[in-house]
């Protein structure tokens, strides 16, 4: 992560401030316990929703970012657009799997990937991005491809 001066508006060029990055992981978190509570999974739509919507159209178009960004101290600390866009991806394929494994009535499915994304968002809300640690594994096995091929 890098440090770089204060970026206050939701115009960033490469880089997002973390604040804006926990406030979308809080966003997919409550979504995920509220359905999961309540045992409308279809709940997970929204998340699924905003998550393409931000990455289709950036930050600024992201709901959860817009509410829960404010909980957390404004920090200049930031986060790499590429490894964010590479996150958001996971977030969007396991919201997918969940949702698709519910509506096809397979809820052992629905569940795993519901985990999966969980445990990946507790871990990013504690400090260890899981996304970030596979996105330079992958990077470390094309470079050793290209290097013995």
């Amino acid at each position: 992560m890098a440090s770089h001066p204060l970026n206050t508006d939701l115009n960033c060029v490469d880089d997002v401030p973390l604040h804006r990055v926990r406030g979308n992981q809080l966003g997919i978190l409550l979504f995920i316990i509220i359905s999961v509570a309540t045992q409308q999974l279809w709940l997970l739509l929204v998340p699924l929703a905003v998550q393409i919507i931000s990455r289709t159209w950036g930050v600024r178009y992201n709901v959860f970012v817009r509410l829960f960004a404010r909980i957390f101290p404004v920090s200049t600390r930031t986060e790499s657009r590429e490894l964010l866009r590479f996150n958001n991806l996971l977030a969007i394929l396991f919201l997918l799997g969940a949702v698709i494994g519910f509506a096809a009535g397979s809820d052992v499915v629905g569940y795993i990937f519901v985990g999966f994304l969980s445990v990946a968002v507790i871990l990013a809300l504690s400090g260890f991005c899981l996304g970030c640690f596979m996105y330079f594994q992958w990077k470390q096995f094309l470079a050793r491809r290209r290097i013995s091929g």
